[in-house]
């Protein structure tokens, strides 16, 4: 039999050795491995960001040095607002010759488009005011109030295709008054912009999307916008009162995303959920075991060394003045004798539970013994209050305890003493309090403790639901 025990258990230990073992080797190398995919999620994530980062900034150089050609016009119409038409076609032939992004140039006096180049195929455009138009009207404004150029779009083109229009206001000084001439505006070819840049953001690796933000409507998407739902990489692209977003993600996901480790994640996940369950056991039953060493077993209120720790350490403390008092049932040695201990102890209980209603949490409760408790309360600052608080207690103690066929009327002595004017010591404090309660008792305040049988015909009592 011996033998067989001895084998059983260097077996038990085996396994558990084993397992131990094998567990921490496990743990170990998942991670070595996950420090390892973590490494490498971090270089591509740092690739993808630069790649990003460059596509970026270059798209927004683009938008920026093309959008100050408004910038030029309206420095050329400022210092001469009468400049001849001729002037203005000969620029923007020129602008449109160096600038393949820009489809088209207007000049509105006034806001309303009288010059437009070139002018075959969008003679729709003239006498067009810009702040009637509610799709124009805000950005126009914008332009006016700011004196900027702003940026409006990208907006489908009635040829098809998608605009960006670049609005700067033009000033003019007459008198050493600025006077409003008008607005030059410069619309660019949003796809062809796009078009430069497609085959980075068509790349072999990754996915990229352009999001444009719009205050007007539904943010526009271009290529694969599901990718701003995913952990991607973004990039904002700042333009003047505009701002667009530049999203990068692999075409295969992140390597941390499509780790063989996942299942097992999930495998180690549940098994910290029972190591924690576990743990969690035993500290709450290890605290449960050092609450009730604090506490009295029947009352669930401070037992006495307790109590007298807490005071201590309050006294040692000197940081707040309170008030100790000493609450004794009265007559209940006849209560024991005549109902039974079983029922005195009911009666411990609920007299606890109704002291426990009028206390505050910072508060003091104790069962010092038999039918002795002890009270400390913070905060009672004159001999009024004090009086206010012992009436309180009296009255909540005093209302019937009804059990069946009985009902108690229980009535207490109370004495008190006051820290630090009455004592600065926890034993001179419970003298000082004690004393005063058996004055109580001896003075017209004391009232009997008493019970009386409802219904007299019952000689059987029963007690039920109370404990």
């Amino acid at each position: 039999m011996n033998f067989k025990i001895k084998n059983l258990s260097t077996e038990l230990i085996s396994i558990f050795v084993s397992l131990s073992l094998t567990l921490l080797m496990f743990f170990s190398f998942y991670i070595f491995k996950k420090e390892e995919i973590e490494s490498n999620t971090n270089l591509e994530k740092f690739d993808a960001l630069n790649k990003i980062t460059e596509i970026s900034n270059s798209i927004e150089t683009d938008i920026n040095s093309t959008m100050l050609y408004t910038d030029f016009f309206s420095i050329i119409i400022s210092q001469n607002p009468n400049i001849d038409e001729n002037i203005l076609e000969t620029y923007s032939s020129l602008t449109l010759k160096n600038n393949k992004s820009i489809k088209g140039i207007q000049f509105a006096p006034n806001a309303i488009v009288k010059i437009v180049y070139p002018k075959e195929g969008n003679e729709a455009a003239i006498n067009h005011d810009l702040l009637k138009d509610p799709k124009r009207k805000i950005h126009t404004q914008k332009a006016i109030d700011s004196n900027f150029s702003v940026l409006q779009g990208p907006v489908i083109a009635k040829q098809g295709g998608y605009l960006l229009f670049s609005r700067k206001a033009i000033f003019y000084r007459e008198n050493n008054i600025d006077k409003f001439w008008g607005l030059a505006v410069v619309g660019m070819d949003f796809d062809k912009i796009i078009e430069k840049y497609k085959k980075s953001l068509l790349d072999e690796k990754y996915l990229m999307s352009i999001k444009i933000n719009s205050d007007e409507k539904e943010d526009l998407l271009f290529y694969y916008s599901e990718i701003f739902k995913k952990d991607s990489i973004q990039k904002t692209i700042k333009l003047p009162e505009a701002t667009w977003d530049l999203a990068i993600y692999p075409k295969d996901g992140w390597k941390n995303e499509n780790s063989v480790f996942k299942d097992i994640n999930g495998f180690l996940f549940i098994i910290i959920i029972i190591v924690f369950i576990l743990l969690y056991l035993l500290i709450k039953n290890i605290f449960l075991k050092l609450n009730l060493a604090k506490r009295d077993l029947l009352t669930d209120t401070l037992n006495k060394n307790t109590l007298r720790k807490i005071i201590n350490k309050r006294i040692n403390q000197k940081k707040d003045n309170f008030v100790f008092f000493i609450l004794d049932i009265n007559d209940f040695k006849q209560i024991n004798d005549n109902l039974g201990h079983f029922i005195g102890d009911c009666v411990l209980v609920e007299i606890a539970n109704r002291l426990e209603y009028l206390l505050r949490s910072r508060d003091l409760l104790s069962r010092f013994g038999g039918d002795e408790y002890i009270i400390c309360l913070n905060g009672l600052e004159n001999r009024a209050h004090i009086e206010n608080i012992i009436k309180k207690i009296e009255k909540e103690i005093s209302k019937p305890i009804v059990f069946e066929d009985y009902s108690l009327e229980i009535n207490i002595s109370i004495g008190y003493s006051k820290f630090p004017s009455d004592a600065q010591d926890y034993n001179e404090l419970y003298k000082i309090a004690d004393k005063k309660m058996y004055e109580f008792k001896k003075s017209n305040r004391y009232k009997k403790s008493k019970y009386e049988n409802l219904n007299k015909k019952s000689k059987e009592f029963k007690w039920k639901n109370f404990l």
